[in-house]
């Protein structure tokens, strides 16, 4: 497991990102990192989420879920993160139960089959410059969020993460508070972090540097 060093004066983030590491939703936590990382390279991304929250939100009230309609860009950068970082590369392991064709091929009873879900999210074929950090493909001409069918984090189906819908709150909730609280900055601006993952219990980010500037 791979944990990133955040250098900033504030206990309360790094206390809530253990946390989420200690309860043991690592998959939220890693893509937090991520998230984190990409504004890294996107500084004009992570101000656009900021500006759209200071619109929508308050500053004197924390994000909520009741805020999350009105925040379509801030939802299609994360969407984007979970479809770039893709942190379960590959699906959970199925049994096939019976002998079946599939695309000309035999695959006999008695099978494991696991999905590759990298061959969706990331196939240039189904989108355009897949390889490139676009929240905007979850937009629509209005700026309205879409659903795109081929968006397959979660996997799909019977197979579909049951955690679904509470990730995507938590991880709504989660970034929202600290976009509308910090500002994320590089620690060398003339030496970003890579966006080459590592391979564990999940796809995570290699370790790196962050500073978090109270807003």
């Amino acid at each position: 497991m791979k944990f990133i060093f955040l250098s900033f004066s504030g206990e309360n983030l790094t206390k809530s990102i253990g946390d989420l590491f200690v309860v043991g939703t690592e998959t939220t936590s890693t893509v937090i990192l991520w998230t984190i990382l990409y504004f890294l390279h996107h500084p004009n991304i992570q101000s656009r989420c900021y500006k759209e929250i200071q619109v929508v939100v308050d500053s004197g009230r924390l994000p909520s879920m009741k805020d999350r309609l009105s925040m379509s860009y801030t939802q299609a950068v994360l969407q984007e993160v979970l479809r770039i970082a893709n942190i379960v590369i590959i699906g959970v392991p199925h049994t096939v139960d019976e002998d079946i064709i599939f695309h000309g091929y035999h695959i006999p009873k008695g099978t494991v089959v696991m999905p590759n879900l990298d061959s969706v999210l990331l196939d240039d074929k189904i989108r355009r410059d897949a390889d490139v950090f676009r929240p905007e493909r979850f937009l629509d001409g209005s700026g309205q969020l879409v659903k795109r069918e081929e968006f397959i984090p979660f996997s799909i189906g019977r197979r579909v993460c049951l955690g679904e819908s509470l990730a995507k709150m938590e991880l709504f909730l989660f970034m929202t508070i600290l976009i509308q609280r910090f500002e994320f900055k590089p620690v060398d601006p003339d030496n970003l972090p890579t966006l080459k993952g590592v391979f564990g219990v999940t796809h995570a980010p290699s370790k790196y540097e962050v500073r978090a500037v109270p807003r």
